[in-house]
């Protein structure tokens, strides 16, 4: 491990070894699993377009949800963290280099929802910083789909921390919170997630 990069202690890591089409769905169970429990959740996404569309989803399925991202002007970044610090939302969706512009609040729970595209040790241990109350614990659940399992296992070599499987009700996520997530996108079909064709197809390319 770099000598460089701290791990907070705190923390327990987790994984969620999941499809990547029912994504959406555990990400709404997890939500609502820690907004019923008074949590706060900080989502990490890897492009601003997923952020715009995750947010809008949860928004739309009652989880009171903020955005953050660089095409927003820094007063608007600022208010929102504002609302956050006044546990007016419970949950936060932001990319990375958001959160290093405008350091967000400390979180109950962060979720690397996007574990694609080479995420790096240090770009973790940033993320995971974000958790914590005055020395309270918090957790760190990573999404990993088929196409995430080579960065996973990079991963948590490198950082020397054991990961632990999470524990889901798959009954739950793949029958009420999908259901919900794919009425949603019925109705409004921007918010149905059409990374998974990308990255299906830059995960094939790379294979030829």
């Amino acid at each position: 491990m770099s000598s460089n990069l701290i791990i907070p202690t705190m923390v327990h890591h987790y994984y969620l070894f999941i499809e990547k089409q029912p994504k959406d769905a555990y990400l709404v169970y997890l939500c609502k699993e820690a907004q019923r429990a008074g949590q706060t959740t900080a989502i990490f996404t890897r492009t601003i377009s997923e952020t715009r569309r995750v947010s809008r989803l949860l928004d739309a399925l009652k989880i009171d949800t903020i955005s953050l991202h660089c095409d927003l002007s820094p007063s608007a970044r600022a208010a929102s963290l504002d609302k956050l610090r006044r546990k007016e939302y419970h949950a936060i969706v932001t990319t990375d280099v958001a959160a290093a512009l405008d350091p967000i609040p400390k979180v109950g729970r962060i979720i690397n929802f996007s574990l694609t595209w080479k995420i790096n040790h240090e770009t973790y241990a940033q993320r995971i910083s974000n958790i914590g109350h005055a020395g309270s614990s918090g957790q760190a659940i990573s999404f990993v789909t088929q196409y995430d399992l080579d960065n996973y296992m990079c991963m948590e070599r490198f950082l020397d921390v054991p990961f632990t499987k999470y524990n889901v009700d798959d009954d739950i996520a793949m029958s009420s919170c999908r259901g919900q997530v794919e009425e949603a996108a019925s109705e409004d079909p921007s918010l149905k997630d059409t990374d998974y064709c990308l990255v299906r197809s830059q995960r094939e390319s790379e294979r030829v």
